[in-house]
């Protein structure tokens, strides 16, 4: 059911109107002194809230011009809105694929947010009216199994969630979180079955999504978004994305002088999303020169389409201007806007009156764009100091001892850790303060914004005083090079007594990162719903049927390796995976494909099988990542969440980014030139190349068929991904 829950959470007619790697180059701006642009204030997304334990909705993915982005071609043209690709949302209607006309139905660009609390069921009556996509436009239509690709499959994907990776069954038509079906709009054609690489079950039109939140799920923030292989980032760049939240900021955050419920009122939701719009011409795709309208929005995005950083006097205000790369053997973008914004809206102002300052929930809708952000003062042009909360939305909780080094390298430094001024730690847990945070793709952040002065200490706002969140240019290793965006005006006009906090909020509750281990949190309690299983063969003759799955050895641990099938041609994103055993030696039999070699997803290969534990409880698996190219990469898994071993669990997260391989000066000529800044897992196991394992610890809580892939969506629609099955323990 459609609701109105807060102060910021606005009546559909009155949104609509009101919407018309820190160690290298991290960093989250807030500025604060000059005299703010004129901008529309930030709305939060519309609502939609369970009831009964039930969130019951009809999602519709459509094309749409987006009225907030207003686009400006070569002199002589109108004024043009960029089509998007949007989600129509609306509650669900007794018959039909439609959503009906009227108040109750949203499709805004910026998307709408899932409000839902633990124990609840999301069902979602899912529709694709997505329009038919020019195949030589596309990158990946002629990879294996991807034939269907120009008739825009789409599926659902709730990430982040704790929650089973389920297919539809005879008993069941529904589906869980099951990224493996392919929902076609039959007004495309009809698709081809595939002799290879079958991505999963082709539906046509529609599909019904049943999906089940545990009842001892943790409160947070979380976000849902199509995932079809091949295609996932061409969706998420047109802006198909949105908002999940779990419970409440008050089931984890309360302030330090009152342990009182944290309002509503004083909490923000910000999706962050990014769009290239051209302005005509022609453009060079994979398969060659294809012209292209004005305004017509490049999905297949290009890193390169604006500077990185602005020229003297480019005032860039949620967008920077296309420029012309024919001289590096690119594309010309001239006349070209790559806008980002937050909550669809460009350079939105915020204004926060709070006298205890505001709870931001910041998530990332892009696909590829890795946000290098900061909360500028305008006055002093120093980063801002704000609170962190929770990362990937576990509610961060960090034992008094734990220094400021532990806490960038559990959090993969994707936060640069400041001095919290006059706190106290209150409970168990040290509160941690950050100035720059960046959120690689899926990622998500929560923090507490009020304001500070030069050296982070919490004073009353002087007149006029305002910040600027900006995105800060960021060069990911070898790889990509996103530009540096302001993206919203803050104006801090903070009046009257704190009734709340005096220096910090507290954190921490039931379902905060030491939380979830005690014996009824999800990491530990029994699994819903499984059964006991067959008997098991051992885990190195693991093969797609569940009957096989067997349990690691005691001391063993996977390793997945990140790098290209093939080291001499640009673009092959591939996965490795071996066992290795107590002694870290290789378990013979176990690397998949092959020895020494890296694979392109196959939908047809399971690569990891594995039962839950006795008594159908969570089982906790050891994981090493191992990074062989130059170029970062982003590790997210499925229906699971993972620590660093060895931090105490003190940052649970989804997502983990993973630096860059150094190569031995001996062989630096050969890895630059002939092997496109990749290793080969030889040369690694040579010592020729220098990347240390990323550890992590691993509850599987889920049962079901998911994948594990690297969250840069070129990176993984490239083939950087892998099938993983769960399956109930056996008798």
């Amino acid at each position: 059911m459609f609701s109105v829950n807060s102060a910021r959470e606005l009546p559909i007619r009155q949104w609509i109107a009101a919407a018309g790697i820190i160690a290298a180059n991290i960093s989250l701006s807030f500025c604060v002194g000059a005299a703010p642009a004129a901008a529309a204030t930030l709305v939060d997304p519309p609502v939609f809230a369970s009831q009964n334990g039930a969130l019951d909705i009809m999602m519709v993915a459509i094309p749409q011009p987006i009225p907030t982005i207003s686009f400006t071609p070569p002199a002589g043209s109108a004024v043009i809105h960029p089509t998007g690709w949007v989600y129509q949302v609306c509650p669900r209607p007794a018959s039909g694929l439609s959503c009906p006309s009227g108040s109750s139905t949203v499709s805004p660009y910026g998307g709408v947010r899932l409000a839902m609390q633990p124990g609840d069921t999301l069902k979602i009556r899912f529709v694709n009216r997505l329009p038919k996509i020019n195949p030589l436009k596309l990158r990946h239509v002629t990879d294996p199994g991807e034939a269907n690709l120009f008739l825009n499959p789409t599926n659902l994907h709730t990430h982040g969630l704790l929650t089973p990776a389920r297919a539809a069954t005879v008993g069941d038509p529904t589906f869980g979180d099951f990224v493996y079906v392919t929902i076609y709009n039959s007004a495309n054609g009809i698709p081809v079955p595939q002799t290879t690489h079958q991505h999963g079950p082709i539906v046509m039109d529609t599909v019904d999504y049943k999906i089940t939140i545990p009842a001892n799920h943790p409160s947070g923030l979380f976000w849902f978004h199509p995932h079809v292989h091949g295609i996932a980032l061409n969706q998420l760049v047109e802006g198909m994305s949105g908002i999940i939240t779990i419970g409440n900021v008050s089931d984890n955050v309360h302030g330090d002088v009152a342990a009182t419920t944290w309002p509503d009122s004083n909490v923000r939701h910000l999706m962050l999303k990014e769009i290239q719009v051209l302005a005509g011409g022609t453009i060079a795709f994979d398969s060659g020169p294809q012209p292209v309208a004005n305004g017509e929005v490049l999905n297949q995005e290009d890193p390169d389409f604006c500077a990185q950083f602005p020229a003297t006097g480019d005032v860039r205000q949620g967008s920077c201007p296309g420029q012309d790369n024919t001289a590096d053997e690119g594309n010309n973008y001239t006349g070209g806007k790559w806008y980002m914004t937050v909550n669809g809206q460009q350079f939105p102002t915020v204004p926060i009156t709070a006298p205890d300052g505001e709870v931001w929930r910041v998530a990332t809708g892009a696909g590829s764009v890795s946000w290098d952000l900061q909360l500028v003062d305008d006055a002093t042009h120093n980063p801002m100091t704000v609170q962190l909360l929770a990362i990937d939305g576990v509610a961060v909780h960090l034992p008094q001892d734990t220094t400021s080094g532990a806490m960038v390298q559990m959090a993969g430094g994707r936060f640069k850790v400041v001095p919290c001024p006059d706190v106290n730690v209150i409970g168990s847990t040290v509160p941690v303060c950050v100035n720059e945070i960046v959120l690689m793709p899926s990622s998500r952040t929560e923090f507490w914004v009020t304001y500070r002065n030069a050296s982070g200490k919490i004073t009353p706002p002087p007149h006029g005083a305002s910040a600027t969140l900006k995105m800060v240019g960021l060069t990911m290793g070898s790889g990509d090079s996103w530009p540096a965006v302001d993206l919203a005006k803050v104006l801090f006009n903070q009046a009257g007594p704190r009734q709340l906090t005096s220096n910090q909020v507290v954190v921490g509750g039931p379902t905060d990162a030491a939380g979830l281990a005690q014996p009824t949190g999800i990491f530990q309690a029994q699994v819903p719903g499984a059964a006991a299983a067959a008997a098991t063969m051992s885990a190195a003759q693991t093969t797609t049927n569940a009957s096989t799955c067997a349990p690691l050895p005691r001391g063993h641990r996977r390793r997945i390796f990140f790098g290209f099938s093939d080291v001499t041609i640009n673009n092959t994103f591939a996965l490795g995976y071996e066992e290795v055993d107590q002694n870290r030696n290789v378990v013979p039999g176990s690397q998949k494909p092959a020895p020494n070699q890296l694979e392109q997803f196959d939908p047809s290969h399971t690569t990891v099988c594995l039962p839950l534990g006795p008594g159908q409880t969570p089982v906790k698996e050891t994981w090493e990542l191992v990074q062989l190219s130059t170029e970062n990469h982003n590790f997210h898994l499925h229906q699971s969440r993972f620590t660093m071993t060895g931090s105490n669990g003190g940052v649970v997260q989804d997502n983990f980014p993973l630096g860059v391989a150094a190569p031995d000066a001996t062989i630096a000529d050969q890895v630059a030139n002939n092997q496109n800044g990749v290793c080969t897992i030889a040369q690694w196991r040579s010592g020729h190349c220098v990347s240390a394992a990323n550890v992590f610890d691993i509850p599987f809580t889920q049962l079901g068929e998911f994948v594990y892939h690297c969250h840069i969506l070129e990176h993984e629609d490239g083939g950087m991904m892998a099938r993983i099955m769960v399956v109930p323990a056996p008798h």
